[in-house]
């Protein structure tokens, strides 16, 4: 499909996987071949409706191209039965849920993702809009988004409320940081959320907007939706005014006056050998076994002997030793 523009690196890793899916079942068989059974048998491996049609609109993409460059008559997935409709219920943070991810954000790593997650909170931006922000896009009043998932589309300016402009007043955004799917893992396992799902904080975000400004039609155009794709798959119902208030005055120092309980992994300190005492232990015995004198893994020990410069024992350079000594 080398005729498509290029998108993201997420979006061709996912064509690729979608296209060894289809083509497990028979390496070798000619694509002009295949039938809408033979899609329905690869679909009706996922209970999940989602996953379904995402496969299915990357299957049909794919062969839309073929039939395009006549390598295929037709496209199967046109002939493909209607998939229901996702009934699953919108999930959402509760604030207790909300305290806690802000606060652990704060305190893990210096508050290196707390920018990250206040935008995702209290603008409501998708995480690849995020990861595709930059410093300058970020004013005084407003954020200006034009990356990320609707790239090829206009770009729309986000309000910046008054408990994000405290956020990123105290911590500029600069761009997602390094290893941020590690991190965002670590603060969604301090979170301790009942129902965390995908994009859970634009769902969360999405709702409170509505419930403040009392206008779907604003609310969808600031995120860059529509009213029927909000009231769909994001917005959720919440009765309570006063937690409406509450999300919308949360500023770190709100946060910081109430510390909530969390769990947040700890960095312990490796105490490393002399270069030399290094040197002498991994030419002495096994990776494996010299890395448990030390309190670590032989990946670990394997990449700081890089890092400092020392040359490790060959492949297989135990085996000849103990075969040497055999003799």
């Amino acid at each position: 499909m080398k005729s498509r523009p290029p998108g993201s690196t997420k979006t061709v890793v996912h064509y690729e996987s979608s296209l060894r899916l289809l083509v497990k079942p028979d390496p070798n068989k000619p694509l002009h071949t295949y039938t809408v059974s033979d899609i329905e048998g690869i679909l009706g491996r996922y209970k999940n409706v989602n996953s379904r049609r995402t496969y299915r609109r990357a299957f049909s993409a794919f062969f839309n191209w073929a039939v395009r460059h006549h390598y295929s008559l037709e496209n199967p997935c046109e002939r493909l039965d209607k998939l229901p409709k996702d009934v699953t219920k919108i999930a959402i943070l509760s604030p207790e849920e909300i305290h806690r991810l802000l606060y652990a954000a704060l305190r893990y790593q210096n508050g290196a993702g707390a920018a990250s997650v206040a935008i995702a909170l209290f603008a409501g931006l998708r995480p690849s809009e995020i990861a595709d922000l930059k410093a300058d896009d970020i004013g005084k009043t407003r954020i200006k988004v034009s990356g990320g998932k609707l790239r090829r589309t206009l770009n729309r300016a986000v309000p910046i409320p008054a408990n994000l402009a405290a956020w990123l007043e105290k911590y500029p955004f600069t761009g997602l940081p390094d290893g941020w799917s590690y991190k965002m893992k670590r603060l969604k396992c301090a979170t301790k959320a009942t129902h965390w799902v995908q994009d859970v904080l634009r769902h969360t975000s999405i709702t409170y907007q509505t419930e403040r400004d009392q206008n779907e039609a604003l609310t969808a155009f600031n995120c860059g939706t529509s009213v029927a794709m909000m009231d769909r798959h994001y917005r959720h119902n919440v009765d309570d005014e006063k937690a409406v208030k509450e999300f919308w005055s949360l500023t770190p120092a709100k946060v910081l006056a109430k510390k909530p309980v969390i769990e947040l992994p700890t960095i312990r300190r490796i105490t490393w050998p002399t270069k030399a005492a290094l040197r002498k232990l991994v030419w002495q015995k096994p990776l494996i076994h010299a890395a448990k004198d030390i309190g670590v893994s032989d990946v670990a020990l394997k990449k700081h002997c890089v890092k400092v410069g020392i040359d490790l024992p060959p492949a297989g350079h135990w085996i000849r030793q103990q075969r040497d000594s055999a003799r």
